[in-house]
């Protein structure tokens, strides 16, 4: 009878947890629908300074980098940093440089040999940026208005627009939210934007708590230029291959300097991810850069509590009626088939409730975001992503530490 009575109250315990982590997805939404978008604008915009780097992204630059040049903005440039390519980005960089004055693009050196070519390339744009604000994103992203830059600028001219509100005194970066173009309906497509979508809302909840960033979506941020530098820019990490933007946010982001901007009118879409393999080297990637990060302890407890929750709410939910079960068949209690019945239908409807809690809440964000609702998926990819983090940390402790390093692109 103990027994039971301690899995009752830890099954009750766990549900109140749970239904608080599952609501907890709808914070970042619920603070969009509060947040003022009109306001009067007293201060000029800054220029700004959009960073791009390449390398062998012709056709990315060709399709994209148009509707970024094409901005309504008054003041900005657009850096394009070349990595040794070998296809027509040179050719396609020279023709868009003749329809638009604000265009220029430069070259990293084929002589370094000590450094992450795109950290090298990534400081070489923003040292040559002409402007103190630089936007950084990648080729094959495009904003999804007109109004993209104007938001940034609106963002820093008055910080009051951010999500955080008055909090937020002056940044020094912006962090906006970015998501794949689904051009195509597939099962794997819809995984990966649930993967990327659910790992900004954690993030941003975080940040939202007034904690300083741990991640970021390189495919959409702004940081000051002078920030950048006295920060010593990429030089804890520069001979790592990936993880760039993350672990510049990861160690310079304080919980008073750091602005979200995720507006819907101010996201990126990104190019549908091409290849399976490609999505899974990107997860082992990022358990090399995560091995990196600052120490945020109670950021990874909190992400570990989200990505085991459903699994201890389905084995509790299991669990009770199967020591009923088992506690009738020894004889040790008497129970009859009734109460077993109740028991069953009570934990299948506290395990419904905190089901629907949590779809409702993570399609708050998903909407208030512009991105694609998830319903049922949403349960089942949920269920998945401690897997799919487990194989990415498998296949990272098997790869050779050297293939994360050097300066391969």
């Amino acid at each position: 009878m103990l027994l039971l009575k301690l899995l009752l109250i830890a099954f009750l315990l766990l549900w109140l947890v749970a239904m608080v982590v599952g609501y907890n997805y709808g914070r970042v939404g619920r603070r969009m629908q509060k947040q003022e978008t009109k306001r009067e604008l007293d201060a000029p915009l800054p220029p700004l300074s959009v960073i791009i780097t390449a390398h062998n992204q012709a056709l990315a630059l060709r399709r994209h980098l148009p509707a970024i040049l094409a901005q309504d903005y008054d003041r900005f440039e657009v850096v394009v940093v070349n990595m040794g390519s070998n296809d027509e980005t040179k050719d396609v960089l020279e023709r868009l440089e003749l329809q638009y004055a604000n265009l220029r693009h430069t070259y990293t050196p084929r002589s370094a040999r000590d450094i992450s070519l795109d950290r090298l390339a990534l400081t070489l744009g923003i040292r040559s940026a002409a402007y103190d604000w630089v936007v950084l994103t990648h080729p094959d992203c495009e904003p999804i208005t007109s109004q993209w830059l104007r938001h940034i600028g609106e963002l820093i001219a008055d910080p009051r627009r951010s999500l955080q509100g008055a909090s937020l005194k002056k940044p020094d970066m912006i962090l906006g939210f970015a998501r794949y173009h689904r051009h195509r309906t597939t099962w794997f497509d819809s995984k990966i934007d649930f993967f990327r979508l659910w790992h900004n809302i954690v993030g941003y909840n975080f940040v939202l708590s007034h904690h300083g960033a741990v991640r970021a979506d390189g495919c959409n941020m702004a940081i000051r230029k002078d920030y950048f530098m006295e920060q010593g820019g990429f030089s804890a990490h520069q001979n790592l291959k990936a993880g760039a933007e993350e672990l510049l946010v990861n160690y310079t982001s304080k919980p008073d300097n750091t602005a979200l901007l995720l507006m819907p009118a101010a996201a990126v879409l990104q190019d549908p991810m091409p290849a399976r393999r490609l999505w899974k080297q990107q997860r082992v990637f990022y358990a090399e850069t995560r091995r990196h990060q600052r120490n945020r302890r109670w950021y990874r407890l909190t992400q570990n509590v989200r990505l085991l929750m459903p699994w201890l709410m389905l084995i509790m939910t299991i669990a009770i009626p199967l020591t009923m079960i088992l506690l009738q068949q020894l004889d040790s209690l008497a129970i009859d088939a009734g109460t077993i019945a109740v028991s069953i239908l009570v934990s299948l409807l506290l395990l419904i409730i905190y089901a629907v809690v949590k779809v409702v809440s993570f399609n708050t964000t998903a909407r208030q975001l512009g991105a694609p609702r998830y319903y049922l998926s949403m349960l089942l990819f949920e269920l998945y992503l401690p897997f799919w983090n487990l194989s990415a940390a498998i296949a990272h402790r098997r790869a050779s530490k050297n293939e994360f390093r050097k300066k391969f692109v």
